[in-house]
């Protein structure tokens, strides 16, 4: 049996094939992207496909679209943290049979592997919880507790504005303090962007998280009415950020099994910004040298909005982290 995994996250990659019994009937193949999963589907008989959604190069819908007709016969499952009705319901239409949310559990794995005839593995994990992990292992794995979370983020706005959200990749890095301000003077330059900060902290964790929304429809959409009266503009814009900012950490909290409180969200005004720029902003001013962010883009199908989402936080922040995901990984 041929068993191709497809997901840019090596450690999805790892974690799933850990539940699979290799034995001489099985040959497992690996793709970081949709075009090396398709090339693969193109080489190779295969018969069962375990599939990322949100992958950077060509994305899971995209593999699903450009199917070989070589591969009709492959059994299609797909694992992801895109946890949306509308993309279940579109995965489904271009022929998944089977929809796993990320984080997955182990005995729900066993059942499924179960139904393709894939053995299990009976080997329990042991964690060794005194490994210390390189930054580069944090950084994977913050990255994919970041797209778990995106999923369960998006499905939210998806179902509060009923529009099928564009799942994002994160990007986890440093920025420069100065790249930070250049983002901030592009929010001056742009009349049409909307700022809003909102600070978090928790667990050793302490940041802040700073939304831009912008585009043609954003009038259009802050133009709420709620059934009594008219929501202001003001208030649609502290909604919509601390949607977008709540959802990423209670799913980002679940994972790691920890509690991070948000405070509450401030507007940032143009001018406010004008005069901050000249100097240093209040709530950069612990951001002295590089930043650790958590980076992502959300965008809505059929309307011309985007939200810029940016998760700041200094590097004891970052120590942190890495003391939680050794404690529990």
């Amino acid at each position: 049996m041929n068993i191709l995994i497809c997901d840019d996250s090596a450690i999805a990659r790892k974690v799933l094939s850990k539940h699979i019994m290799l034995t001489s009937e099985i040959t497992l193949h690996y793709a970081e992207d949709g075009a090396q999963g398709l090339a693969i589907l193109k080489e190779h008989s295969i018969d069962v496909l375990f599939l990322d959604l949100t992958m950077p190069v060509l994305d899971g819908f995209k593999v699903l679209e450009q199917f070989p007709n070589n591969a009709k016969s492959t059994q299609i499952i797909v694992i992801s943290g895109d946890i949306q009705e509308k993309a279940k319901q579109r995965c489904y239409e271009l022929g998944a049979n089977e929809f796993i949310e990320k984080p997955f559990k182990p005995e729900e794995i066993a059942k499924l592997l179960h139904r393709y005839g894939i053995t299990p593995s009976s080997k329990i994990a042991i964690h060794n919880h005194n490994r210390s992990l390189t930054f580069s292992e944090v950084i994977a794995n913050i990255r994919e507790i970041s797209n778990v979370a995106l999923g369960t983020s998006a499905a939210l706005i998806s179902e509060q504005f009923d529009r099928f959200i564009d799942m994002p990749l994160p990007n986890v890095a440093s920025l420069h303090h100065s790249e930070l301000q250049m983002t901030l003077q592009d929010i001056v330059n742009n009349s049409e962007y909307r700022a809003i900060s909102q600070r978090f902290v928790g667990n050793g964790i302490n940041g802040e998280a700073l939304v831009c929304l912008h585009g043609n429809e954003l009038s259009e959409l802050l133009s709420v009415d709620n059934g009594e009266e008219q929501i202001t503009t003001h208030e649609a814009i502290l909604d919509i950020s601390n949607l977008l900012v709540s959802s990423f950490l209670s799913s980002f909290n679940k994972q790691l099994d920890i509690n991070i409180s948000l405070r509450q969200p401030i507007v940032l005004e143009t001018e406010q910004l004008k005069v901050a720029l000249k100097h240093t902003p209040s709530f950069l001013k612990e951001y002295e040298s590089d930043i650790f962010t958590i980076e992502f883009v959300y965008s809505a199908e059929a309307i011309d909005l985007k939200c810029d989402v940016i998760f700041l936080m200094d590097n004891d922040s970052l120590t942190a982290i890495k003391s939680i995901l050794e404690s529990v990984l």
